[in-house]
């Protein structure tokens, strides 16, 4: 599986907790992101953005992909969008939420644009998540999965569309059996692992899976 990490300008925790590095994976970092990845050794294979938060010198070794700071995409939109074009299967974005409720919103958005764009094009299953030193996070569209954890971990359901139909979960200790979870209603909230692994599936819309620590 080809893999994808995306640095974002702020992060909870280190950009190395993140990487694997065995995956031997494209790292790209969207504008800021590159002053964590420099603090931490971290060499990238690009660097795209307006450079409007990251203005030291660059390594003339890193490629760098330069937007005008009016436009339409966030650096991290430009990033995924990127990433998809690429076709990677595995999109990881390192960071991205908290600080600025706007940007965690907007790079859900971001998330949300990849899944869509996988479903519209008929392309094969790929994952895209976010991650942090306390979150990690799934978007999931008409299909299943099988997460490993530890029992007593918590994890939580969100419908990202208006409604998520017919969602189920295995393993878990308040399963769903065909549930209706809408984004109007917090339904899906703190289940916890029964055992070391669950499964969970979507029959028809876009279901943020979040695992998080206190």
């Amino acid at each position: 599986m080809n893999t994808c990490y995306i640095i974002t300008a702020y992060i909870n925790g280190k950009v190395s907790d993140f990487i694997n590095k065995e995956e031997k994976p494209f790292i790209l970092c969207a504008d800021g992101g590159y002053r964590f990845a420099k603090q931490e050794n971290i060499i990238p294979n690009l660097i795209i953005g307006d450079f409007d938060s990251f203005r030291e010198n660059i390594s003339s070794e890193i490629q760098t992909i330069h937007y005008p700071s009016e436009k339409d995409d966030t650096d991290t939109m430009l990033c995924v969008k990127y990433a998809v074009e690429k076709e990677f299967d595995k999109i990881c974005i390192i960071g991205g939420m908290g600080g600025r409720l706007d940007h965690t919103l907007s790079n859900l958005q971001s998330m949300a644009w990849a899944i869509n764009f996988w479903k519209e094009h008929e392309l094969k299953a790929k994952k895209i998540s976010m991650c942090d030193n306390q979150n990690h996070i799934m978007l999931i569209m008409n299909e299943s999965i099988k997460l490993s954890g530890q029992p007593g971990e918590k994890i939580s359901l969100i419908s990202y569309s208006e409604k998520s139909i017919n969602v189920t979960t295995k393993n878990l200790k308040w399963e769903l059996t065909g549930a209706l979870l809408t984004n109007s209603f917090p339904l899906g909230i703190s289940n916890e692992f029964l055992t070391d692994e669950c499964e969970i599936s979507v029959d028809s819309g876009q279901l943020l899976i979040l695992r998080s620590k206190d």
